[in-house]
């Protein structure tokens, strides 16, 4: 019954190639995760909620929408940066005292062979099938139903938590043995592999328990693999194509890997993962799938007097019978008071009602794919970046047509932690309305995709003001930030009050030489609370341009520079590099005093230093 810990397993997939790739990338590695989830809560439920701990909104990839609540809202809380969590939500609507949808009682417990409950939203059974991708590795991904809030009419509430547990996966890619050859049958020294590995499910412990609920899981794998892609809508339990095979099993033959394992969350972190045999996959190429069902620990005894342990909340029975129903052997048991007693497993039907199923697939290198709908959103507030374009490799050419003024789809830099995602839908809508949306995406290696969509977008658009941004000088380079990318975008349009930073970057044997306009200086140029139409430029030059830098005196005194070029007695101009700093030394004659700096310089200390990014005037002035 113990296993490796949670908390150990982890930092084993620390070091996994799935939990280091870059989010710029050129490869995807990623994971597809649908699921059968029965409603057994005991009342109709009206919604279904995911949470992804350690995540961002932009390592969600595909969701499946085909169910009573169609297309969840997925939103990001990145109030702690170091533990940002996503929350991917499937909900009904309040309807005047109803429910725009829901999720009936069962009749009658449901069978492992009743998938086809889970997906026709034409019937309600007491089953839905949902199911996301996840890009990277969260700490923890935890499933509710959500039930009407008595107290709060209208409003939905987190129900009991889902006995569904999602896998996490170790991926070794092939070793080759010449590896600037392409990964060949002939030049793969070890193939490529991956282990899946699934936790107990993220139950809450209860207070003053070492465990949490118990519950049972069989693991279900295909004994072979191929590199046919599976989308996200084929990890299912149901035979579509009618070939024999459920539509998870990629068209391969499967068999019980692991039977009636017994899992649990512990209070300690140190859950009992299953991890299961390595699946080889060739080049990498291939797709592995898997399946996981869930049923429940039967013990209709109160705690510490039947089979489960009454002081740490441990389920005892931790064997099932070849009936596939009663429990094996006499088992050692405390009660709450920590006197122990005997209990038979035998005499108990441990094995109680199916649960549901997780449908998981891990491809390593996922083909270019544009996810199927676009959740709504809000004009004047700002949209959940989502990652639109999956798979294949970056870099990406994307074509969109139709995009609400302030959406941009293409390269999203995550304000939190500075990482870059190609393919992200973000910004700020500014208009409102329904968009039909057409977007045509190619990789690197040539492969497209297209898909049309229907963006809905509610409220009053807000007032709007232009931001213009020119280049000027006889150089090149680039300013960026938000939807402005010039060269290409060269302005943009910002609701009332909306903030904006934008930085310059100079071409190759080219320098920055500051802004004008709405902006001043060399750093960033940073526009806040936008109340009026603004205008600014960026100047770039070559990186031999010259300056000059011209010096003026009154009284007796000189005044050199360093770098050599200006020596004034003699010389009171010198021509320098664009970018050099010029240290400027005053020195008073024979009685004499230096009384201060005036233009480009300032103050009465003996020296000054001048950046030349422009021509430069300074004046020096001496007296008795």
């Amino acid at each position: 019954m113990k296993s490796k810990g949670r908390k150990a397993w982890q930092s084993v997939l620390g070091i996994a190639a799935l939990a280091s790739v870059p989010a710029m990338a050129s490869t995807s590695y990623g994971d597809l995760n649908n699921f059968d989830c029965i409603n057994d809560t005991g009342e109709q439920t009206h919604g279904f909620e995911i949470e992804i701990d350690d995540a961002h909104s932009t390592d969600v990839s595909y969701t499946y929408d085909w169910n009573h609540y169609g297309t969840p809202v997925i939103r990001e809380d990145s109030s702690n940066p170091l533990h940002p969590k996503v929350f991917v939500r499937y909900a009904a609507q309040s309807t005047g005292g109803g429910w725009s949808a829901y999720t009936a009682v069962p009749a009658a417990p449901l069978a492992p062979t009743d998938g086809h409950a889970c997906t026709d939203p034409s019937v309600n059974q007491g089953c839905e099938h949902f199911g996301v991708g996840i890009n990277g590795a969260p700490s923890a991904v935890k499933y509710n139903w959500l039930i009407a809030d008595p107290l709060h009419p209208g409003q939905l509430k987190l129900g009991p938590a889902v006995s569904v547990s999602t896998p996490v996966w170790t991926y070794t890619p092939p070793v080759l043995v010449n590896p600037a050859q392409p990964p060949d049958p002939a030049n793969i020294k070890k193939p490529a592999q991956v282990v899946a590995a699934i936790p107990a499910p993220e139950e809450p412990v209860p207070a003053g328990k070492a465990f949490g609920p118990p519950s049972w899981m069989k693991v279900i794998k295909t004994t072979t693999h191929n590199a046919k892609p599976v989308a996200l809508g084929d990890l299912m339990s149901d035979d579509i194509n009618g070939d024999g095979k459920a539509e998870w099993q990629n068209g391969e033959p499967d068999e019980v890997e692991t039977e009636w394992k017994l899992v649990q969350n512990r209070a300690d972190g140190k859950d009992q993962v299953q991890a299961l045999a390595p699946d080889g996959m060739g080049n990498g190429k291939e797709v592995v799938t898997r399946r996981y069902e869930f049923y429940a620990y039967n013990d209709p005894h109160p705690i510490g007097a039947g089979s489960i342990d009454g002081e740490s909340g441990e389920a005892m029975c931790d064997q099932v019978a070849a009936d596939g129903i009663h429990g094996v052997g006499t088992v050692s048991v405390a009660n709450a008071s920590g006197n122990s007693y005997d209990f038979n497993c035998a005499t108990l039907a441990v094995v109680g009602d199916y649960q549901g199923a997780q449908m998981a697939a891990f491809a390593a290198e996922a083909p270019l794919g544009l996810i199927e709908h676009l959740q709504d959103g809000e004009a004047g507030v700002a949209y959940t970046p989502r990652v639109v374009v999956v798979g294949g490799n970056t870099p990406y050419q994307i074509t969109p047509s139709n995009l609400p003024a302030g959406l941009t789809l293409g390269e999203y830099t995550d304000p939190n932690t500075g990482a870059r995602q190609a393919g992200v839908l973000y910004g700020t809508p500014l208009q409102a309305g329904d968009f039909d949306l057409q977007v045509v995406a190619q990789d690197a290696s040539g492969a497209s995709s297209s898909a049309s969509y229907t963006l809905h977008i509610g409220g009053v658009a807000p007032q709007q003001y232009t931001l213009s941004v020119s280049k000027t000088g006889k150089g090149s380079g680039t300013v960026s930030g938000g939807a402005i990318n010039c060269g290409k975008a060269c302005s943009t349009r910002l609701a009332a009050g909306a903030s904006l930073t934008l930085s310059a970057t100079a071409a190759a044997k080219n320098v920055f030489t500051g802004w004008s306009g709405a902006c001043s200086g060399l750093g960033n140029c940073s526009i806040s609370n936008i109340r009026q139409n603004l205008s600014l430029s960026a100047s770039f030059v070559p990186n031999t341009t010259k300056y000059t830098l011209t010096v003026s005196k009154t009284g007796k005194g000189t005044v050199s520079s360093s770098p050599l070029g200006v020596s004034c007695g003699l010389n009171c101009s010198g021509s320098f590099k664009v970018g050099t700093v010029v240290k400027l030394s005053a020195k008073p004659g024979l009685k004499q005093r230096f009384l201060g700096w005036g233009g480009a310089c300032a103050g009465t200390a003996s020296s000054c230093t001048v950046p030349m990014y422009a021509a430069q005037s300074v004046s020096a002035s001496f007296g008795p």
